[in-house]
């Protein structure tokens, strides 16, 4: 299904209960669209931005300082280490980070990932 960039606004400036959002291969998702979810949905604790070649540190930075986030799913992303790092700050009850489709897109060092599941009460699954 395409959904338009507008819509994403629509979504991200309104649906401030959300909890739950996939968003997997939306060309129209973005880190605009991801800080105003964080900015508005204070509740979000899953997100999916799988294959969303835009989304980066910046947007999943955003999230992670401002929702209580327990799973996220970065695959295809331009995701670094500093999200790693962000959400082993930010994010304390993270349970499942997902990462790196067949392309190794994106590629984290293992010290951010050792740094992440150490940060984490539960055992992050990765």
């Amino acid at each position: 299904m395409r959904v338009s960039y507008r819509a994403l606004f629509s979504i991200a400036r309104g649906a401030r209960a959300l909890k739950d959002l996939e968003m997997q291969n939306m060309r129209a998702m973005d880190d605009r669209v991801l800080s105003i979810l964080a900015e508005n949905c204070r509740q979000l604790s899953t997100i999916d931005v799988n294959g969303c070649n835009h989304v980066t540190d910046k947007g999943l930075q955003a999230l992670a300082r401002r929702c209580p986030l327990r799973e996220i799913y970065i695959r295809g992303t331009g995701a670094t280490d500093a999200t790693l790092y962000s959400l082993a700050r930010y994010c304390p009850n993270l349970e499942i980070i997902s990462f790196q489709d067949v392309t190794r897109r994106p590629g984290f060092s293992t010290k951010a990932i050792d740094v992440l599941q150490k940060s984490c009460i539960q055992r992050v699954l990765c």
